[in-house]
């Protein structure tokens, strides 16, 4: 449970853990404020003025709960792994108190999760080509040649196969698809594809792979 927060995470937590126990229940119910309607400025600036301290280290706290809270409904964590927490030197009671956060809320996170899941755009197809300048005296520079690329996304998981693509009515493409179009030189397109090569080679690992299960429960 401990590696799971962050270090700038655990930084911003530690000031209001530093707080009595009240800021922390107080900060609690900015964070649920917040995934119900977003940051509330007003009761922030409340907030940092009667802890004598800024707006953004207020604000930067309630969102190191909310992905707290966020992490725990993610990987299911337990009462019992919760309690490890004192292990980075949070009391029993401020425990407690955070875990009656997490477990109150982990149902409206879950759906809150499932419905961004359902909108997630997936890649489907790509279309390419070079794009490069004609040679020309007049030019003092050697030109860098373009690669454009035009990204298909789809929120609905289909068959992957272009001729899919054309054949499926154009209204009802365009409720779930995206297109983005891309420009990029061969060097860093280059870097692209190496970072891509090693992401899948570590998504290989036993230490990814445990991430992922704990994911998909």
């Amino acid at each position: 449970m401990a590696h799971l927060i962050k270090q700038e995470q655990d930084k911003h937590l530690k000031f209001v853990l530093n707080q009595p126990e009240e800021v922390l229940i107080e900060f609690c119910k900015l964070a649920i404020d917040y995934i119900n309607n977003g940051i509330n400025e007003k009761k922030c600036t409340a907030a940092s003025k009667n802890l004598e301290t800024t707006f953004d280290t207020v604000k930067s706290c309630v969102e190191a709960l909310v992905c707290l809270l966020i992490d725990c409904t993610k990987l299911h964590i337990t009462e019992e792994d919760f309690r490890s927490l004192g292990t980075l030197n949070f009391s029993p009671e401020q425990i407690a108190i955070l875990w009656q956060f997490v477990s109150s809320k982990r149902t409206l996170v879950e759906t809150i999760l499932k419905q961004s899941a359902d909108n997630e755009l997936h890649f489907r197809d790509l279309e390419w080509r070079l794009e490069a300048k004609v040679a020309s005296r007049a030019l003092h520079r050697q030109t860098t040649p373009v690669i454009a690329m035009k990204l298909h996304l789809d929120s609905e998981v289909v068959n992957e196969h272009k001729e899919k693509l054309d054949q499926e009515s154009t209204v009802a493409a365009g409720e779930t698809r995206k297109e983005v179009l891309l420009q990029t030189d061969p060097t860093s397109l280059v870097h692209l594809i190496q970072v891509l090569e090693q992401a899948l080679i570590d998504s290989k690992t036993h230490r990814v792979r445990n991430f992922v299960k704990s994911f998909q429960k």
